[in-house]
């Protein structure tokens, strides 16, 4: 799907799949699940890398060995980039679909590029909209739902070297939270900055969801 074709190719850790944390559940008992140390579960998910305990309804990533191309951050690609793919999705029209066990199949290919796979559109997709963007561009993503995820994708801008397309990583509720939001860049000329994500109103669109204090990070790869 878009993804560089490199024939040169390395062994390293990644997840397999994407679990939602339910009531009860503590690093050590995940950690038993994935067969991994609950240290290793903090750094691969940076989003709790600061939470004390779990609480319910977290995404969590675990891992296995897969193959992956040796290719960089770059997303880029027969001259379209991550936020070109972006601003095309947009004019898709992409919403998500209210009716009851309805969902719009968009959003599931979405899903699709990150680790756990399709999910109904009710399910946080922010990430998953990046994901594909950066993906169908050439690029490497995070393949994680996780908006926070993205903490650890390129390198963090400095705001005097801000971009039209860089990638905004926002918190949500608190900074220490594990809750974020992930979105383009558009314009930071006013009091709150504009960004290009989905899950915005329950679609794609530009909006300014947060004010500049609630950004943790802008990446570019």
């Amino acid at each position: 799907m878009g993804k560089a074709h490199l024939t040169d190719t390395i062994e390293v850790p990644a997840p397999i799949s994407t679990i939602y944390t339910k009531l009860g559940d503590t690093f050590a008992s995940v950690a038993q699940l994935g067969d991994i140390s609950a240290i290793d579960i903090r750094a691969m998910n940076p989003h709790v890398r600061e939470l004390a305990e779990l609480e319910a309804g977290i995404p969590l990533d675990l891992p296995f060995i897969k193959r992956r191309s040796r290719s960089g951050t770059a997303a880029t690609a027969g001259g379209r980039s991550a936020y070109d793919i972006a601003k095309r999705e947009k004019s898709l029209g992409v919403s998500e679909v209210s009716a009851p066990g309805e969902d719009n199949p968009r959003i599931r290919v979405y899903h699709a590029t990150t680790h756990g796979g399709a999910m109904p559109d009710e399910v946080s997709w922010c990430s998953s909209y990046v994901n594909y963007c950066v993906e169908e561009a050439g690029g490497r993503g995070t393949d994680s739902k996780a908006a926070r995820s993205w903490l650890t994708w390129g390198h963090d801008v400095p705001r005097n070297d801000w971009q039209e397309g860089d990638i905004v990583v926002f918190w949500r509720e608190s900074p220490d939270s594990w809750k974020g939001h992930v979105a383009f860049l558009v314009n930071w000329d006013g009091e709150r900055p504009f960004v290009l994500g989905g899950n915005q109103g329950n679609r794609i669109s530009v909006d300014d969801p947060y004010p500049f204090r609630q950004i943790l990070s802008i990446r570019r790869g």
